[in-house]
């Protein structure tokens, strides 16, 4: 079996500059990689019996061709010409629909690990072809490092000097649609418009400001537990908060790993959520590192 780990991640920020005729937005943002992360195992099958997946840790989670992990696999057999015959394992511990990329990393890590299975690696363009036909996120995830994300998101440039940075998220148990988010929030902003300096927002101290997401205000009409859920880190001792992505789930940046677990230990999150602990590896780290008792989650 090839084993890799997915990681999530984090949007510092987002701004939505124009509606394109295809219906998607461009947007401008921040990625990092979060140590929070799936595991994707998978090896051979016998001949003809096809894909099999099996999920764990997320029971509302479909283990069919719904699944970006089976999609992906699919797309990625074809383009290397392997037959299709695979047993798949995914392990969540990203939370599902949380704004934290856990499908797509899910399935950029499917892709890297059957180049891997079947020691035939894809040209690079067709692989971030397979990766943006799979969703815009997972081109970050073949790569994942503290970037300026353009285009929707898959136009990525590496940002240097970006420190390793601690976190406590706060997750709760709604999803939010990325397609409804974006469009009420295009509503109600003037487009297009210029890019600002999103990418300032990091630099060697790393984040120290709030960022701004343009999808942010129309969750919090629908959901105000999310600004409640700021405020609480706030009060913890953040230096920074924010919402990732689309939503729900919630961010706070601290100086330290004793700060974020102090943290994690007395915040007072609004009914339903639960807090996750985590760190992100600098622009110095090629990939996150396993670190036993990291990025989980107390309830």
């Amino acid at each position: 079996m090839i084993e890799r780990r997915a990681p999530a991640k984090l949007n510092l920020g987002l701004e939505i500059l124009r509606r394109r005729a295809d219906g998607y937005h461009e947007i401008e943002t921040i990625f990092v990689p979060l140590r929070l992360a799936d595991h994707v195992a998978l090896g051979r099958a016998v001949a003809g019996t096809g894909i099999r997946l099996v999920v764990r840790g997320a029971a509302e989670l479909p283990a069919d061709r719904s699944n970006l992990v089976w999609r992906a696999a699919e797309l990625a057999c074809a383009a290397l010409g392997a037959p299709a015959d695979l047993c798949i394992e995914l392990e969540k511990r990203v939370p599902i629909a949380a704004g934290l990329g856990g499908g797509s990393s899910d399935a950029a890590a499917t892709v890297l690990a059957l180049e891997t299975l079947f020691a035939a690696a894809l040209p690079g363009n067709r692989r971030r072809e397979i990766a943006l036909e799979l969703g815009a996120d997972v081109p970050f995830f073949l790569d994942p490092r503290p970037a300026l994300g353009r285009g929707v998101g898959e136009q990525l440039e590496p940002l240097s000097g970006v420190p390793e940075m601690h976190w406590l998220l706060v997750a709760f148990p709604f999803p939010i649609s990325t397609a409804q988010a974006y469009a009420e929030a295009a509503r109600e902003l003037t487009l297009p418009r210029s890019p600002t300096s999103i990418g300032a927002l990091l630099g060697a101290s790393g984040l120290l400001a709030s960022p701004r997401n343009d999808l942010e205000a129309s969750a919090v009409r629908r959901h105000p537990e999310i600004q409640e859920a700021r405020r609480a880190l706030e009060r913890s001792g953040a230096l920074a908060t924010g919402m990732s992505g689309s939503g729900p789930t919630v961010f706070g940046r601290f100086a330290d790993e004793q700060a974020a677990r102090q943290a994690a230990d007395r915040v007072e999150v609004p009914a339903g959520a639960r807090t996750i602990a985590t760190s992100s590896p600098g622009s110095a780290s090629a990939e996150s590192k396993e670190e036993s008792g990291w990025g989980v989650a107390k309830r």
